[in-house]
């Protein structure tokens, strides 16, 4: 004999279907701030990889390398998660902008044109100022000869440049 199996009553039948969509949708609203969506859009932009966005980006809260995947591709092919983004997105302030671009990951054509520079040579920010003019199409818009030469500094710490083994 077959067993009927209790039906819900309506209003509880309704609510679950209804709620179903919407909190996936929400729930990833409350914490990817835009500022961690501007971060993480330009991050991918200079290094096309989201395991090393995983690993080298600080976003305001702890993503694992799951998360940043599924968040990429919901702004990438989430119509309604894209369009709220893109509108918080531009709710920021240029401050606020500037500071996110100035944490962006160096690209790997970046740190090979900072490898060049000698390990030996106490080089002034002029050299990293007409390193930015030589190659302006390899470099990030927002870099800036301080920040150059403060990640030249850490790669030469690290034995990272050419002339270092």
């Amino acid at each position: 004999p077959v067993v009927p199996s209790p039906v819900p009553p309506p209003g509880l039948a309704k609510r679950m279907k209804k709620s179903k969509q919407p909190l996936q949708v929400t729930k990833d609203l409350g914490r990817w701030k835009p500022a961690d969506d501007l971060l993480l859009i330009n991050a991918v932009l200079q290094t096309n990889d989201l395991t090393s966005v995983h690993l080298g980006v600080k976003f305001s809260c702890r993503f694992t390398l799951r998360e940043i995947q599924e968040r990429w591709y919901a702004l990438l092919y989430d119509p309604i998660i894209s369009k709220l983004a893109c509108q918080a997105m531009r709710q920021l302030h240029p401050e606020a902008i500037a500071a996110i671009q100035s944490k962006v990951l160096f690209s790997k054509a970046e740190e090979q044109l900072l490898t060049k520079v000698g390990s030996s040579s106490q080089p002034s920010l002029d050299t990293f100022q007409e390193l930015l003019h030589k190659h302006p199409q390899v470099f990030y818009p927002s870099r800036t000869a301080k920040a150059l030469q403060l990640h030249w500094q850490l790669m030469k710490q690290y034995y990272l440049l050419d002339d270092q083994t």
